[in-house]
């Protein structure tokens, strides 16, 4: 659900790592950041928009009307959330933690940058696989992690120096205010992908939205946005952030047993108030753009690496597959290198 965010994670996550670096060594040893987000989002009323406009908007009323609250809620939620440092962990699935920033994510681990976009996914790979610094990996030979950032530093800067050459010759170079708008919204399409929480309704709302959207008439699904769909129903609802298993597996028995039709019923209105409603051209949330240099990063990875199953759900375990094989197995990279 790219294009279907709750605005108000990203200020629960800024003012919980605010709150974080203020406590002592010991207290912060028993918190988990990731459980103390999920509890605060749980008390707070759900804030989804899908489109730019929208994500000002909801963004705009939580800061005016939610500020104390977040920052009261974020404070009982490290009280409430301490736990015995022996406790055993019950990490909630990485298959319930999934989406096109989680993904980029993980390529930012793969290849050991803190700052990495969709965009520059091509040539790092095309770089990692001329240098080899993955296949003494296939041997069973250890790489330090400063090894890995040596081996790949000489072509990412030779490439960094090229593009910005470019960047500044060119006509259309961007302000210093452009800069930072694309900045923050990187930072808010990024927001939270380092922490394991997941709102299990999203997905659970999602496909509830599909299947009712297929019983409708062809021209009348045409006119349906299923995001603005799943919004208009998750924000009427009371949210469930799990960050456990045993916490996935509650929620999901609470809203089988409990929820299940009023979940059916909120859906249905939605449908008929989406249908109803008058076509407007509305700009998508402000950070979607990232997700269209993903497709256009899928489409020269897929003829790089001679892979067409890969998706960005698959895209961190397919690229570190390819850079793990023998080189031999790839004579198109050996040949652009070799030339």
């Amino acid at each position: 659900m790219s294009s279907c965010r709750n605005a108000l994670e990203e200020l629960v996550i800024e003012e919980a790592e605010a709150q974080y670096k203020r406590l002592g060594a010991d207290v912060k040893k028993r918190v988990d950041l990731s459980e103390v987000i999920a509890y605060t989002l749980n008390r707070l009323p759900p804030m989804y928009a899908t489109t730019q406009r929208g994500w000002v908007q909801q963004r705009k009323k939580a800061e005016q009307e939610l500020g104390a609250a977040i920052a009261k809620t974020v404070r009982n939620g490290f009280l409430s959330t301490q736990s015995d440092v022996l406790r055993q962990s019950d990490p909630i699935p990485d298959h319930e933690l999934i989406s096109q920033a989680r993904s980029l994510f993980k390529l930012r681990k793969l290849f050991s940058k803190d700052y990495l976009k969709w965009k520059d996914v091509p040539e790092i790979v095309q770089d990692a696989l001329n240098s080899g610094y993955y296949q003494s990996l296939s041997n069973g030979t250890y790489v330090s992690l400063d090894r890995r950032n040596s081996l790949l530093a000489r072509s990412y800067a030779v490439r960094r120096k090229t593009t910005t050459t470019l960047s500044n010759s060119s006509k259309t170079t961007k302000t210093e205010k452009d800069i930072s708008a694309e900045l923050k919204d990187f930072e808010s399409y990024m927001s939270g992908t380092i922490y394991r929480y997941s709102n299990i309704l999203e997905s659970l709302v999602n496909a509830i939205v599909e299947r009712r959207a297929l019983r409708l008439d062809e021209n009348v699904q045409q006119k349906v946005n299923i995001d603005d769909v799943s919004a208009y129903v998750l924000n009427r609802l009371p949210p469930m952030y799990a960050t456990s298993r045993r916490g996935l597996q509650n929620l999901r028995q609470k809203v089988k047993s409990e929820m299940t039709s009023q979940i059916i019923s909120i859906v249905k209105e939605a449908l008929n108030k989406v249908v109803q409603a008058p076509e407007r051209a509305l700009s998508p949330l402000p950070f979607e753009k990232f997700n269209i240099e993903l497709e256009d990063s899928l489409v020269q990875l897929r003829e790089l690496l001679k892979r067409d199953d890969i998706t960005w759900r698959n895209i961190a375990e397919v690229v570190e597959e390819c850079l793990r094989a023998p080189r031999s197995d790839y004579p198109t990279w050996r040949a652009k290198h070799d030339v």
